[in-house]
């Protein structure tokens, strides 16, 4: 999965990408500043604070800021290297303030080895021009890690544009199992303060390494909020950046397992996570993405042609609504979410049970507008979806041999990038099971009839992630007729 496909950065307004923390910022700008440009965009990268210039050096075209008292940047040369490359790297003389920033602390003055960054209003600047420029992409690094695994915010850094509009807080997996001080970690006492361990010898958890990621950037606040007395280990970003954490360097089988339980935890708090390994040759930047997520049980019909509720026929001892929120449960989903409509009263009765058990897992939503086909459902559940949700399964109340392991490998085809992953038989996309991306959700609340997701998947069918199933387990029952084929099997 590419990294510009995993922080969902649209491909038809500007993006500015903001990088902070340690263990791969610059990899991670570089890699997609080439994403970018492979993609048909304009890009510009720089630093807020100091960058080594052999790094700077990975960008095909390299322009210096200059002094001014209006604009700090040649836009006209700007322009020319951008058509002739798609890619610039903009950065400024030692000693450059503009009079904006003449009262801001900065970090200590950059080496010849280094090339220094530029102020957030001159981003801002850049930002306001970048229509006219063509550029759909700014990549920021916001802060320095002297090439640690890990780190803490200072005083002075990050610096962080309020024209950012995602957040990317970076980590190395390979600082997992080190003392926490030097020569493993940028800022030991910083790192130890936000952890509150006093031990230097004590040793970088997943859980301590998710606290990390998070808690120093988890308070948005706005651009007048800014400037405030803030905790040790903190940084303000603006209230709007979507904040999306970075664990690089999974590279091998141990830290993709501790990568997992580290987003696996955070989103429990429904915060989203990407794991990745962006260096030089390292084939795909991100393995997996996580987050949280939604399996939706449709169960509102009338069931006309069974005569019958079908939701509460009883399959080897449970009633099939009991067993789909089941089977939904296990399937690894943040949270199950089951739409009523016709007999919803005895529904939710039979769902008691398992609601119980499931300790907050799983909601009942009802849809007024039932007799109205599946569609009325699908975006009574789209609506009652929380804000962080990041993906959604949707599944039938009948279908009797469903086993939670296929769901399972949605989830699983989902953080590996598919937006639209779905159940095949010999080649042919059947429309449920089936998963959606948070992107698909304003075209799934546009659905109408009976069809569902089904015609959205079609519609989109080069994008969509097909798994080969059995069609036995995907048999279902309309009828009294399939219900006694399905009893008198006993299968």
């Amino acid at each position: 999965m590419q990294l510009h496909h995993a922080l969902r950065l649209p491909p038809d307004a500007l993006s500015i990408v903001t990088l902070v923390g340690a263990g791969g910022k610059t990899s991670a700008l570089f890699r997609l500043a080439d994403e970018a440009v492979g993609g048909g965009r304009r890009v510009v990268t720089t630093t807020t604070t100091h960058i080594f210039a052999s790094q700077a050096e990975d960008a095909p075209a390299r322009l210096e800021a200059k002094p001014g008292e209006t604009d700090a940047i040649d836009w006209a040369a700007l322009e020319a290297a951008l058509a002739r490359h798609g890619h610039c790297f903009i950065w400024s003389p030692p000693g450059f303030r503009t009079p904006e920033s003449a009262g801001r602390p900065t970090a200590a003055s950059p080496t010849r080895s280094k090339r220094q960054g530029l102020p957030p209003e001159v981003v801002d600047a850049l930002a306001a021009r970048a229509g006219d420029l063509g550029i759909s992409l700014i990549a920021i690094e916001g802060d320095g890690s002297r090439r640690r695994p890990v780190k803490a915010p200072a005083s002075h850094e990050p610096v962080i544009p309020a024209c950012t509009t995602h957040l990317v807080p970076v980590a190395g997996l390979d600082g997992l199992g080190l003392p926490l001080d030097e020569p493993y970690v940028h800022r030991p006492e910083q790192v130890r303060a936000l952890l509150q361990e006093e031990d230097a010898s004590t040793r970088l958890t997943p859980r301590m390494l998710g606290r990390l990621l998070v808690e120093p950037y988890g308070r948005g606040v706005r651009g007048a909020e800014r400037g405030g007395s803030e905790p040790p280990g903190s940084a303000s970003r603006p209230w709007d950046a979507r904040l999306i954490p970075l664990l690089n360097k999974a590279d091998s089988a141990p830290r993709l397992a501790a990568a997992r339980l580290i987003a696996q935890r955070l989103a429990q708090q429904n915060q989203p996570a990407l794991i990745g390994a962006v260096g030089a040759g390292s084939g795909a930047a991100i393995r997996e993405r996580w987050g949280a997520t939604a399996a939706v049980v449709l169960a509102a019909g009338e069931s006309r042609r069974m005569g019958r509720p079908k939701q509460l026929l009883r399959w080897q001892g449970e009633p099939l609504v009991t067993r789909a929120a089941r089977i939904a449960l296990e399937s690894g989903a943040s949270e199950t979410v089951v739409v009523t409509g016709a007999v919803a009263d005895q529904v939710e009765a039979a769902l008691a049970p398992l609601r119980e058990a499931g300790r907050g897992r799983l909601r009942v939503v009802h849809n007024p507008n039932w007799q109205d086909g599946q569609a009325g459902s699908v975006h009574a559940a789209v609506d009652a979806l929380p804000a962080a949700c990041e993906a959604a399964l949707f599944l039938p109340v009948d279908q009797l041999r469903l086993p939670a392991a296929l769901l399972r490998r949605l989830w699983q085809t989902w953080r590996g990038g598919s937006d639209l992953a779905a159940v095949a038989v010999d080649g042919a996309i059947r429309g449920a099971p089936a998963l959606f991306d948070r992107r698909f959700f304003g075209r799934l609340r546009q659905v109408q009839g009976d069809g569902g997701g089904g015609r959205l998947l079609r519609r989109h069918a080069e994008e969509v992630s097909a798994i080969e199933t059995p069609v036995e387990w995907l048999a279902d029952v309309d009828t009294p007729e399939d219900w006694r084929r399905a009893v008198d099997s006993g299968l």
